[in-house]
């Protein structure tokens, strides 16, 4: 690393944790120091609220604020954009909230929405089309911006309830998986059988695909039905 990098590093590192102490040296008017540390601090808490909607709305601006200069303090930005900031946030609510699992559930679904949204376009599913195309061998993965989060509680009806019709948080009896996806310019989600996620995640991990439907447990006909909304959904492309 460069004496400039090193030093630029030192200090985004001191702003960004408040820690002032170490800086006065480094700039010309000190004084000002607090006002920076203030301002790029507030910047990113900022970010973070634009990123996780819902989840600023479940925990309300002082509780999410607190959570956020914790995170802020040990997660400088490493983007150009703000855009791509918190893709940790979730992970860090389950450590730091692990008392209330739903807000770490909310967080992830707030970030696979953003990301849907603003994902690339798919290519167009004229490839299913092909004549001659090995089904069986095929590997294909998700396409750009859809994911699968696995919920323990029922964060994805809390989301969907916000902010009009409040709905209290429960663990579930066990792990489902919600299905993150842009529908045209919207990002959307539901709920998938267990069958219809195993499939899906088989299919995600690399398996081929006569593979992974032997191993789902589906007929036939439903991994048919399955298959044609995910084509139509643009849900799904070959794996390159």
């Amino acid at each position: 690393m460069t004496g400039l990098a090193a030093l630029q590093r030192r200090f985004q590192a001191g702003l960004i944790a408040g820690d002032l102490s170490g800086l006065a040296g480094l700039v010309r008017a000190p004084a000002g120091l607090a006002v920076h540390a203030h301002a790029a601090r507030a910047m990113l808490v900022d970010a973070l609220a634009d990123n996780h909607p819902k989840t600023l709305h479940w925990l309300g601006g002082e509780s999410f604020t607190a959570l956020a200069l914790d995170y802020v303090a040990l997660t400088p930005s490493s983007s150009w954009t703000l855009a791509d900031y918190g893709a940790d946030f979730a992970e860090y609510l389950a450590r730091t909230c692990a008392g209330d699992p739903e807000v770490a559930e909310l967080a992830a679904l707030d970030w696979a929405l953003r990301c849907a949204f603003a994902a690339a376009d798919p290519p167009p599913g004229d490839w299913a089309r092909a004549p001659g195309l090995n089904w069986d061998g095929l590997r294909l993965a998700l396409a750009p911006g859809a994911a699968l989060c696995r919920l323990t509680t029922n964060a994805d009806e809390i989301w969907a309830a916000i902010p009009d019709h409040p709905v209290a948080p429960r663990l579930l009896a066990g792990t489902v998986t919600v299905l993150v996806w842009r529908d045209a310019l919207e990002p959307v989600f539901r709920r998938l059988a267990d069958s219809e996620a195993g499939l899906l995640r088989r299919l995600s991990t690399g398996a081929a695909f006569g593979a992974a439907c032997d191993a789902c447990g589906a007929d036939a006909d439903r991994i048919g039905q399955w298959l044609a909304a995910w084509l139509r959904a643009g849900l799904v492309v070959p794996r390159v």
